[in-house]
């Protein structure tokens, strides 16, 4: 027999869990429902999704208001479904089939948001992008993306 069929394969279970390890990373600072649809569709395109929801504002709570995502079931997904608009057909096929006929609680995630649309000013404004075009861009003032800009 060769040694090379005699060797063990711990190192297969240590990539593994090494594997699974990243992919709890990725997920850990997202919450509850935000979390499930993150295992389904992707991370950046659970966020994307949290930054196109309306936020419904609540008698009973203070703040901002909470996000509210209805996802229908996948037999009655419609082309024009604001679902289909902001992630797709196949995405939006993906939670149907997984969370169909539920309302889902989704966590704002700001400091997510934030740091994202921050690295994406910098990345802007190191490629040329003028200050205006920017703050046009992200809806922002230009007082505010010039403070991110130049951090």
């Amino acid at each position: 027999m060769n040694m090379r069929e005699m060797r063990p394969c711990w190192y297969l279970n240590d990539l593994r869990s090494f594997e699974e390890d990243i992919i709890l990373d990725t997920y850990i600072d997202l919450k509850g429902d935000l979390r499930s649809v993150a295992e389904v569709i992707g991370r950046q395109k659970a966020l994307y999704l949290v930054s196109q929801c309306p936020k419904y504002k609540s008698e009973k709570r203070t703040g901002v208001g909470q996000l509210f995502l209805y996802v229908p079931q996948a037999t009655r997904l419609k082309m024009d479904h604001n679902l289909v608009t902001i992630l797709g057909y196949e995405d939006a096929h993906r939670l149907c089939l997984v969370f169909g006929g539920e309302l889902l609680v989704l966590s704002q995630c700001k400091h997510i948001l934030i740091k994202n649309r921050n690295a994406g000013i910098k990345s802007m404004f190191e490629q040329g992008f003028r200050i205006d075009e920017i703050a046009k861009y992200f809806n922002l003032s230009t007082r505010t993306v010039q403070i991110t800009a130049y951090s």
